[in-house]
């Protein structure tokens, strides 16, 4: 992982308050908020007995615990327990590069956790195998307003998915809708120095690069400034990259390593449509012109490029701006601003986010399953709407026993609306929740001295500049598919090597353009086909 996303990893687990958009504080008495099937007081934040929930944890390399604390007993799982009376247990901990093939050897041997989170291969896959408590009736009765709302917020479609065979067999993670579209972000400062507008096309774009490159925007009198950049994981991610090119992509009517609906109707994997060739033909064009970072595919931290003041130009989500806080540090003068790419028509096209990624689970025959409600619920609303005791814990460790995303949909262009408002005068501050007031207050700073604390600056942006962006009118295509069927769990590593080694080339000038139209053959060939059959009969059911 490169340098740039580990800070965002650290920044938006410190941030997800920020990222949400306070659902009400719902009292934590049954009868506020409606819960209609339970007529007796149900409290959502805490059990009336102390109980044992065993979890398992991934480890990432950089986690520094404080003196005395241990993976199992520290400020979260401490705060946990006074919250909720659940006392998390780990069964076992890994490195993050290890823990998911531990977890899925547990998984065969039936040595599963009373609770974790998994994916949505992995969820069907238990549900399929009777491992799964059913969590219809606990999730009627104990999840909290606030949880209510968030699924709300997704037509009830994030419960849909976590639903198999007419069952609630999970709590499902709510993705942020504002992750889908590949924003580009461009210094400003350095638009105004070369003297051009914003980009609106690839060829507007183009012409920005060659500035960028040719007229030492930087000011240093020296060659030293670079176009775009790239990364050397993969071309086009299907949601939230950092350096990516998929605002390119998206510019075709292409959507690589996406399930979707062709103008026909027919479902098609995106990475083998035509619009596929074309971003590919234009992304080569660009770097055979010079206007990529030429050690894109084999540079491991793209972000040193940004940090460094060498790039003014990249493409990335919303929240960007928590990942600008070095760059800020470094130049203070940096200026960045968001942009999105039109296609022919000059019409923007992102891809949907698929709304639910994650899914808490809970072990079959495990005695209290509503704890991983109340549990939820508690996670949910300390990063949500955070007491005095959830806004001092210690961002750097984010260890929570269990992590997901519940949110609002569309959270961050509510936030957007909502800090528009407040500064307008339309709401008080006081009316605002406290991470919001916290945001208000850090704008209000960051006007006085513009990007002269990076911290100050980094939330108003990204809700401001990246959310406001959000607002374009946009053609979204929705993922039809984003599980695994059976043909793809054996052949869809090698399918997914001969795609990235395939578009890597193409751009890299080591094969013509028209490769692209053998790895189509050779993709439906080597399985394809087949996996398109399996999907369309997935969708059926």
């Amino acid at each position: 992982m490169n340098k740039l996303m580990k800070a965002v990893s650290f920044v938006m687990a410190a941030s997800l308050v920020l990222a949400g958009c306070g659902g009400g504080n719902a009292d934590k008495a049954g009868n506020v908020g409606g819960n209609e099937a339970n007529p007796e007081t149900v409290d959502y934040f805490k059990l009336p007995e102390p109980v044992e929930m065993s979890v398992i944890k991934s480890v990432g390399p950089g986690l520094k615990l404080k003196s005395g604390e241990t993976i199992e007993d520290n400020e979260y799982t401490n705060y946990v327990f006074n919250k909720t009376n659940i006392k998390t247990k780990v069964l076992w901990d890994a490195s993050s590069t290890d823990f998911d093939q531990k977890m899925q050897l547990a998984i065969a041997n039936n040595e599963i956790p009373d609770a974790m989170i998994v994916d949505e291969k992995t969820f069907r896959a238990m549900a399929a195998a009777d491992q799964l408590e059913d969590l219809t009736a606990v999730y009627k009765r104990y999840a909290s307003p606030q949880m209510k709302d968030f699924y709300k917020s997704t037509d009830d479609k994030a419960l849909e998915k976590a639903t198999y065979d007419g069952k609630l067999m999970a709590i499902p993670s709510v993705a942020i809708q504002a992750d889908a579209p590949s924003i580009l972000w461009l210094r400003q400062d350095w638009l105004d120095k070369v003297n051009l507008k914003a980009p609106r096309t690839i060829d507007e774009l183009k012409q920005v690069l060659h500035a960028f490159i040719e007229k030492d925007p930087d000011g240093n009198g020296q060659a030293d400034t670079i176009g775009l950049t790239g990364n050397s994981f993969q071309l086009a991610t299907d949601g939230g990259g950092i350096h990516d090119f998929k605002g390119i992509f998206n510019a075709f009517h292409s959507y690589p390593m996406i399930w979707i609906k062709d103008e026909n109707g027919e479902v098609v994997y995106g990475s083998t449509t035509f619009g596929t060739k074309q971003a590919l033909s234009a992304i080569h064009e660009m770097y055979a012109e010079g206007l990529i970072d030429k050690e894109f595919a084999l540079r491991k931290n793209p972000d040193d490029l940004v940090l460094s003041g060498k790039a003014g130009a990249f493409f990335g989500p919303w929240w960007v701006p928590w990942a600008l806080i070095d760059s800020l540090k470094h130049n203070p003068k940096a200026d960045w601003k968001p942009f999105m790419i039109e296609d022919a028509k000059g019409q923007y096209n992102i891809a949907s986010v698929p709304v639910s990624n994650f899914f808490l689970v809970v072990r079959k025959g495990y005695a209290h399953p509503e704890a991983a409600v109340v549990y939820s619920n508690m996670r949910v609303q300390a990063e949500r709407t955070p007491d005095k005791q959830a806004m001092k814990l210690d961002p750097g460790h984010g260890l929570w026993p269990l992590l997901m995303t519940v949110d609002y949909a569309d959270a961050a262009t509510r936030k957007h609306d909502l800090l528009l408002d407040a500064l307008a005068g339309k709401v008080k501050k006081e009316e605002m929740d406290g991470e919001m007031q916290l945001v208000y207050e850090q704008e209000l700073r960051d006007r006085k001295n513009p990007r002269k604390n990076p911290d100050d600056w980094a939330a108003p942006a990204a809700y401001l500049l990246g959310a406001g962006i959000l607002k374009l009118p946009m053609n979204v295509t929705d993922p039809v598919y984003s599980a695994m069927t059976k043909t793809m769990e054996s052949r869809w590593a090698n399918l997914q090597k001969m795609e990235t080694e395939t578009f890597y080339k193409i751009v890299l000038g080591d094969e013509p353009l028209n490769a692209f139209d053998q790895f189509v053959k050779d993709w439906k060939e080597q399985g394809g086909d087949k996996i398109v059959e399996e999907v369309k009969e997935e969708l059926k059911k």
